[in-house]
């Protein structure tokens, strides 16, 4: 009697090309570059995965897509570096080669906004209402109430706990007047 085998339990989910690969799925074989994407972004960093592709792996020769010339004459000073990034990440290269073309841009995930409540206006104080109420033009008169009700409803709403005002870094960043 044979007993059905059972796949050992997984600590978190695998790659998918991970699976493919040990799977040896090969229909697909030639989409794929010859070298996964994560394991070329950690070899290469991001700057230099963004601008060159892997395309063929053969005898040790990584032919490497690149977008410009330029990027091609700077890659090959940097070559044994790089070559040497690529054995620590378990890829065996001897040599590189560039042949310049388009490169599509990297897959990113769409950015994520995040959307905040707009405070309702908030009161004047007697000594700012009195103020504005100096001026003389009745549109900028309207204008600068409304800026400054606007302006103090955000600061209160921004207020942290404890009473302190939770600064962004464009304002931690400005000098502060005294």
């Amino acid at each position: 009697m044979s007993r059905a085998r059972r796949r050992p339990a997984l600590r978190a989910p695998e790659a998918l090309d991970a699976v493919l690969e040990r799977a040896g799925e090969d229909r697909f074989a030639w989409r794929r570059p010859p070298i996964a994407d994560r394991v070329w972004t950690a070899a290469m960093g991001p700057r230099i995965a963004e601008r060159a592709r892997p395309v063929l792996l053969e005898r040790g020769v990584l032919t490497m897509r690149v977008a410009t010339s330029v990027w091609a004459s700077e890659l090959s000073l940097l070559a044994p570096s790089l070559i040497a990034r690529l054995r620590n990440e378990g890829v065996a290269v001897t040599e590189l080669r560039f042949r310049v073309g388009s490169i599509d841009p990297p897959a990113r995930p769409p950015e994520r906004r995040t959307s905040r409540a707009i405070p309702a206006p908030a009161r004047l104080p007697k000594e700012l209402a009195s103020a504005i109420a100096r001026v003389a033009d009745p549109e900028l008169k309207e204008a600068i109430a409304l800026a400054a009700r606007a302006n103090l409803a955000w600061q209160e709403h921004t207020k942290g706990p404890g009473g302190d005002p939770q600064r962004s870094d464009a304002r931690r960043s400005s000098p502060s007047r005294r």
